[in-house]
This record gives C-alpha cells, structure tokens and sequence, in this order.
C-alpha cells in the first residue's frame, strides 16, 4: 500500500511541476516580447533615441478609438441620450483616458496569462504519461515508444485543437497547426527521460549482480 501511495505522489508530482515548468516557459518570454513591442524596456537615458515613434501612434490609436468611446458615452447619459444600460458604462465612473490605459493593459496582460494554460497542461499530462510508461518494468521497449511517445503524439494535437475550436479537424489541420514547440519539447524530454532511465536501470542491475556476487 506504501509503495503505491508512493508512486501515486511520484506521477502528481511529476504532472504539476511538469505543467508549472511549461507554463513558466512559454509565458516568461511572451511576456518579455510583449514588453519589448511595447518599448518597455527601453533605456531611460536613451528613449528619445531608441523609442520607434510609429509604435507609439498605434500604441496611440487604440487607446485612443476606446477613449473616443467613452467620451461619446459619458455626453451621452450627460444629454440623456444614452442607449445602454447606464450603470454598465465605465464612463460615469472613471477617467476616460485613465480607464482606456487601464483596459488596454488588462487585456494585453490576460491575453498572455491565459494564452498557454491548454498547452501546458496538455504538456504536463503528456509528460507524466512518459514517466508513468518509460518507468514501467512490466512494458518492453516497443511498447513503451508506441504509447509513450507515437501514442501521445496522436491523441494530443486534436484534444488541444478542440479546446480552442471546440471541433475536430481533418488529419492536416489538426497537426499541423499544433505548436511545433510541442513535438520538439515532447521528442527531447521523451528520449532524455528514456536514456536516464535504461543507464539508471542498468547501473542499478549491474550494483545488484556484483552484491550477489559477493555472497556467494
């Protein structure tokens, strides 16, 4: 009972730092990039020189087109002429421009939060799954390369073009559109977890035949 408590702790453990890891992974650096698109890292002493003024006009527009929005609405309940519900409209309450930066930010910044949750517990379930096979003294080899790694390759790309689509598509579209990142992530950690295993368990066969050696 121990021991399969012990293992049950193991592959959990294994599938939440799997899926924190390629969280971590994919979100850090489009959280970089979109910080650099924006000119947020720019150097203070060198921004009039390094700072690309067309990226601050589009920057420029689309706070601008959301501020425009909430000018229109605020005049509006003002002149009673307002066709929404009014509580609704953030206008009343806050600084258009404030508001319209706000909102832009939030956006941006959820957009990236949430972008890469499917992928990574898509990953991190496709990783426990190779734990869980390439661990297993019961699956010979070819077994182990046809569910572990042929069979996650096969099932994943569908559940993960399902879960933005909410369809299944034909064979060419369904793979691919997965992220390549995927296939050459899964590839690599496949076979490292594959070669540390087979030179861990044969370290530890050849520690056993030399104890019993030793007895007898």
């Amino acid at each position: 009972m121990k021991e399969m408590v012990k293992k049950l702790l193991k592959i959990l453990l294994v599938l939440i730092t799997s899926m924190i890891v390629v969280y971590l992974l994919l979100t850090i650096p489009a959280f970089y990039g979109w910080c650099e698109e924006n000119q947020l890292l720019v150097d203070n002493d060198e921004i009039l020189s390094q700072v690309d003024s067309s990226k601050i006009q589009e920057l420029g527009n689309r706070i601008g087109m959301f501020e425009q929005l909430m000018k229109e609405d605020l005049q509006n309940i003002q002149n009673g002429t307002y066709d929404g519900e009014e509580g609704l409209s953030l206008a009343k309450y806050y600084d258009p421009l404030g508001c319209s930066v706000w909102s832009y930010m939030r956006l941006e910044i959820q957009t990236i939060i949430n972008s890469y949750f499917t992928i990574s517990i898509l990953s991190g379930v496709a990783i426990t799954i190779a734990y869980v096979v390439i661990t297993s003294k019961k699956m010979n080899v070819v077994l182990k390369f046809a569910i572990g790694y042929f069979g996650v390759m096969l099932i994943v790309p569908p559940i993960y073009m399902y879960s933005w689509t909410y369809r299944f598509w034909d064979i060419l579209t369904t793979y691919s559109h997965m992220p390549k990142y995927f296939y050459i992530g899964y590839t690599m950690i496949f076979v490292l977890m594959y070669v540390v295993n087979y030179k861990v368990g044969t370290k530890m066969a050849k520690e056993l035949n030399q104890a019993i050696k030793k007895e007898y």
